[in-house]
């Protein structure tokens, strides 16, 4: 159970929280939202790295979330994690329905987790949540965050 055991757990238990959302791509085609760890995989692909996915630049990405583990604090019998959840959806039209997406996405994500804070029995986070949203739009790209604290078991010292 590392963090990066933690991580890919989270990318799935969000994917399968959002599931029957109903989402639009750049091209305004219906797409579910895909959830990535760290970064987006756009970076590996400017670096030259190969990777599966041939994407130019982030646009072609949308709708996605990131989980972000943004520090971990280790103590006596476990460790304590600030992690971010991030999400980008896109929704070109005038009545700038993307901000209601993304907050009712939002809402779904920490609702499941105020309900039941517990992932795959080892990892449990705390009921205390932010909800960020950027202070000025970015039509048609919406973002919002969600700032957790997860409580992640650690290995008992061997005396």
């Amino acid at each position: 159970m590392t963090i990066n055991d933690f991580v890919t757990s989270m990318v799935e238990e969000v994917e399968e929280i959002i599931k029957d959302f109903s989402f639009l791509n750049i091209h305004e085609e219906a797409a579910r939202m895909k959830g990535y760890p760290y970064e987006l995989p756009v970076r590996a692909v400017q670096a030259g790295w190969d990777t599966a996915e041939e994407v130019q630049n982030e646009e072609e990405l949308f709708p996605y979330f990131l989980v972000h583990v943004d520090e971990i604090n280790y103590e006596d019998e476990e460790a304590q994690a600030k992690v971010w959840l991030l999400f980008a959806v896109y929704d070109s039209s005038q009545e700038m329905e993307g901000w209601k997406t993304i907050t009712t996405t939002v809402e779904r994500v920490i609702n499941r987790f105020r309900v039941n804070p517990v992932l795959e029995d080892y990892y449990y986070c705390e009921r205390k949540m932010k909800a960020a949203y950027p202070d000025t739009g970015d039509w048609p790209h919406f973002f919002a965050g969600v700032e957790m604290t997860w409580h992640l078991p650690v290995l008992e010292p061997e005396f």
